[in-house]
């Protein structure tokens, strides 16, 4: 029970969710037909919406508003282009986009305060699945650290509710830590959407904002998404391939900030969508590689469960998505001849880089291997590492 304030709050959302459950009961015998014809899939008429515990209804309905961000990238978009183009709303669209554009740093800096990250409704998101965040070790607050997550998944759900918001307790379990989740560049040029993600602390995933955020000192930490598009085309349930073999710009960050690598492994996040993946040189993986060239993302082909139906529609799974925090892995400071592009361009530099590479990948096989018989029971296929296909 909650209280006064937050039953008002609700009742207007869940009336208007009421009229979408009225608007999915008439739609439900197109979209069977579909799930049948297009994925074999047998549709149930489920309970409604509507008679679900009061408690679910509040995970489905933050869950529903944060999936309805990637259309919403499009209603921002269009919305801001007529704020530019009425008279009335013309200079000060004008004033927003050279904020845009040109004033506002905090992309790159992380210096928004994150206020949202913090509000009690992301509980409700966090216990959908459920998530759950597992430390294994302590972190010495007076550090910097990169977090590494694996694997992307569709769209880094386990990501969003254990790093972007509080909601299991990271702060409190590591306290003195100071973390920016990491999201690509093009985020950050959406008109409105943009300051949520900032709010929430999010941060661009370029080379200057990594630099520029863990060069604040002891706590700055940042977590990259390693994978990246790359490996969301990778993802099916029961799956762990991690698209590491060939990424090491993350060690290169972390080598030349004096930041320790943190392997972080998420068990269950491929689970929480459905997927149609393309075979290597089909016209289908083709096309998928060419999106996310031109676009720095893509997806396979996925669905999940409905609002009421458990076999079809665009909501996740409520499958539990386990993230679990890794031993950090110390990197020495470097001498100033290796600083730099000379991680890249000099031997010793490389050589470097390989071995912490290496090193990264033996702990992340480590973590694999010690927590899959307790969190990965339904695995069908062992850890793989995409590139050169090596198996543990």
């Amino acid at each position: 029970p909650g209280s006064w304030y937050s039953t008002v709050l609700w009742f207007p959302v869940l009336l208007v969710l009421r009229q979408i459950n009225l608007f999915l009961s008439i739609t439900y015998w197109p979209t069977k037909i579909f799930a049948k014809h297009a994925f074999g899939i047998e549709m149930d008429s489920g309970s409604g919406f509507w008679n679900v515990p009061l408690e679910k209804k509040k995970q489905t309905t933050i869950v529903f508003a944060f999936l309805m961000m990637l259309p919403g990238i499009a209603i921002a978009s269009f919305t801001f282009l007529i704020l530019l183009i009425f008279p009335l709303t013309t200079i000060p669209a004008f004033i927003y986009l050279v904020f845009i554009l040109r004033w506002d740093k905090s992309p790159w800096t992380g210096d928004r305060q994150p206020f949202m990250r913090y509000w009690k409704m992301w509980r409700h998101f966090v216990n959908y699945f459920p998530c759950r965040l597992i430390k294994t070790h302590n972190l010495d607050p007076s550090e910097k650290y990169i977090f590494c997550y694996h694997p992307h998944g569709i769209i880094s759900l386990g990501a969003f509710g254990n790093f972007a918001t509080d909601a299991t307790g990271f702060s409190r379990k590591f306290p003195g830590i100071n973390l920016k989740l990491m999201t690509l560049e093009i985020n950050f040029y959406i008109p409105f959407l943009r300051e949520l993600w900032l709010w929430m602390g999010i941060v661009n995933c370029s080379k200057r904002a990594c630099n520029t955020i863990l060069q604040k000192g002891r706590g700055s930490s940042i977590m990259l998404v390693v994978g990246g598009a790359a490996e969301s085309l990778e993802s099916a349930p029961g799956t762990y391939r991690l698209n590491v073999n060939s990424r090491k710009g993350f060690v290169r960050v972390a080598l030349d900030n004096g930041a320790n690598l943190v392997p972080v492994l998420a068990f269950g996040e491929n689970d929480a969508f459905s997927t149609h993946s393309f075979d290597e040189g089909s016209t289908g993986r083709w096309l998928q590689e060419e999106f996310k060239k031109r676009f720095g993302f893509a997806t396979p082909i996925f669905y999940g469960r409905g609002f009421a139906n458990k076999q079809f529609g665009l909501m996740p799974h409520r499958t539990p998505i386990i993230a679990v925090v890794g031993k950090p892995i110390k990197v020495p400071k470097l001498p100033a001849h290796l600083r730099g592009d000379k991680l890249r361009s000099t031997p010793e530099g490389r050589a470097l880089v390989l071995e912490y590479h290496e090193k990264y990948i033996a702990a992340l096989k480590a973590l694999y291997d010690k927590y899959k018989n307790r969190w990965a029971i339904n695995r069908c296929e062992s850890l793989l590492l995409v590139g050169n296909q090596r198996k543990n």
